[in-house]
């Protein structure tokens, strides 16, 4: 009987799920801004406010929360190629995301704030128990 023998090479991604925490952040923020255009989030403009101050609101609004999309997605590339930098920065995103959404789950609890939080924590656990990479990662850019 022949069997036949692969070499098993396993591929270590430290930051899996952060970087998996940060797409579903970068999904929801689109969507987020879906609602946003749509009228479906409250922007607190008056009632007596001009076309062209809601639409400008509303722009504003629909920008800025498509940016936070853009920052989540170029972060979570980035933790493929992790310096201490973007480690911190990463580990910084994810406590204070955390801390909003515990605020959030206090103030008022839903369903999103919980999903919010529960993906923080993953996240920033993901990325305390990745902090091995960045060092190794430092140590193969310095002997090149």
């Amino acid at each position: 009987m022949n069997r036949t023998t692969f070499d098993e090479a396993t591929i270590k991604d430290n930051f899996a799920v952060a970087q998996v925490a940060l797409y579903l952040f970068a999904i929801l923020q689109v969507v987020i801004s879906l609602m946003t255009a749509t009228g479906a989030v409250p922007l607190g403009i008056a009632p007596q406010a001009s076309t062209m101050q809601r639409i400008s609101t509303t722009a504003n609004a629909v920008v800025n929360i498509l940016c936070f999309t853009v920052g989540y997605v170029l972060l979570a590339r980035c933790l493929n190629r992790c310096t201490t930098l973007v480690w911190r920065i990463a580990f910084s995103l994810f406590l204070l995301n955390t801390g909003v959404a515990v605020l959030a789950i206090a103030a008022q609890p839903n369903l999103y704030p919980v999903l919010t939080c529960g993906l923080s924590v993953a996240g920033a656990i993901s990325v305390w128990n990745g902090r091995g990479a960045v060092r190794d990662y430092a140590v193969s850019r310095s002997s090149d």
